[in-house]
């Protein structure tokens, strides 16, 4: 009997301001649409795999959502990978889980009411591992050390404040398309400019929106997938690179190794770059989509500008990015959502924004400040 994952089920909350919503109840909400997505219930899952809200940290969090859910799986832990490498954590270890024998319905979740759910008075994330070398020197949150970051690549490789936004545009007319973003409001380079500086050189425009909301995947067993009703989808191939955790630490560009980690998770897919339909970037800052998508090789070092301004972001293009709108416009839910959006790409579902033929799905994306970074190649099975 095939031991062979798949993913098979996908979900995602409404996103917004919700301050009467918790991030438990969001997450739960995400899991039981993505069970009814795959056809199941509650009752299958012996498999959770979560992330808990940084907005309000909450201890042994995969516990809560399982006794929120009613579920007894036989393995359940919290994954706090950074970014989007969390869920990309996550479904590996699903998908080792159920090759294993040891699960048959895995679900991974992630989500929280970062727009609402700070505490009274409480302003950005909190963190405690920066105090020393860091936060006396003024850089604090996550805005500051992107920034600082994003005036070192411009420096290096010539990008200029136009490429960046070349990206945010991109995304934000993806975003006008999805009936589930938060920012469509049409965008042109003049709204760019005008957006007020919240860091130089980053502007408010180059600044994904913080959104309540949660996502969630369920992957089954192969010949458990063959029995429900939507078209499977598999992990074909991954690779991860962790550098370091605090900016100050922070290796260069080069070392952080994107073009290999891309050959790696592809080569194991049996593809190359030219191969991939549709790209979803973590897009953070549009620092995190032009380092990725150079890093990547879809285009050369301080090309993207121009690359975007040709359309080759755009639906229509040979291999589009961030479809659903991404972190900039659709909204900050971590990585989950760019999961999902690559899942209802591969079915053929995602409607006005679907890529004609897609077969092969590349997310990528990082943590921390570009502290750990990861490649998912997904394809249909």
């Amino acid at each position: 009997m095939s031991r062979e994952a798949r993913i098979v089920g996908i979900g995602e909350t409404a996103l917004g301001s919700f301050p009467d919503r918790t991030a438990v109840e969001l997450q739960g909400e995400a899991i039981i649409g993505a069970l009814e997505d795959a056809g199941l219930q509650c009752r299958d899952v012996d498999g959770l795999f979560v992330l808990g809200p940084y907005s309000q940290p909450s201890i042994m969090f995969g516990l809560t959502i399982a006794e929120y859910l009613g579920v007894h799986p036989v393995l359940e832990a919290g994954i706090d990978a950074g970014g989007t490498v969390s869920m990309l954590t996550m479904l590996v270890q699903a998908v080792r889980a159920i090759e294993a024998g040891d699960c048959k319905v895995v679900v991974c979740a992630f989500g929280e009411n970062a727009a609402t759910g700070r505490l009274s008075g409480a302003h950005g994330w909190t963190s405690s591992d920066r105090v020393e070398f860091e936060e006396p020197y003024g850089v604090v949150g996550t805005v500051i050390p992107y920034a600082l970051l994003t005036s070192a690549y411009m420096s290096r490789f010539g990008t200029k404040p136009e490429d960046l936004g070349a990206i945010a545009i991109s995304a934000r007319g993806h975003a006008s398309r999805n009936a589930n973003a938060l920012r469509k409001k049409p965008m042109d380079l003049d709204a760019y400019l005008g957006s007020r500086m919240i860091a130089e050189p980053l502007r408010l425009l180059d600044c994904s929106s913080i959104v309540d909301g949660a996502g969630a995947l369920v992957l089954a067993r192969a010949d458990l997938a063959a029995e429900l009703p939507r078209r499977q989808i598999r992990l074909a191939g991954t690779a991860v690179r962790t550098t370091h955790r605090n900016v100050g630490q922070f290796p260069g560009f080069d070392e952080l190794q994107l073009e290999q980690l891309g050959r790696s998770a592809l080569e194991q897919a049996g593809a190359v770059l030219s191969d991939v339909d549709v790209a979803l970037i973590h897009d953070a800052f549009t620092i995190s989509t032009v380092v990725y998508l150079e890093g990547l090789g879809f285009c050369e070092r301080g090309g993207v500008g121009e690359y975007a301004r040709a359309g080759k972001l755009d639906l229509g293009s040979d291999c589009p990015v961030n479809t659903h709108g991404g972190l900039l416009s659709q909204g900050h839910v971590g990585g989950v959502l760019h999961f999902v959006e690559a899942v209802r790409q591969l079915r053929g579902e995602a409607g006005d924004s679907q890529v004609e033929g897609a077969r092969l799905a590349m997310v990528a994306g990082g943590g921390g400040i570009f502290g750990v970074n990861g490649v998912a190649v997904m394809e249909r099975a």
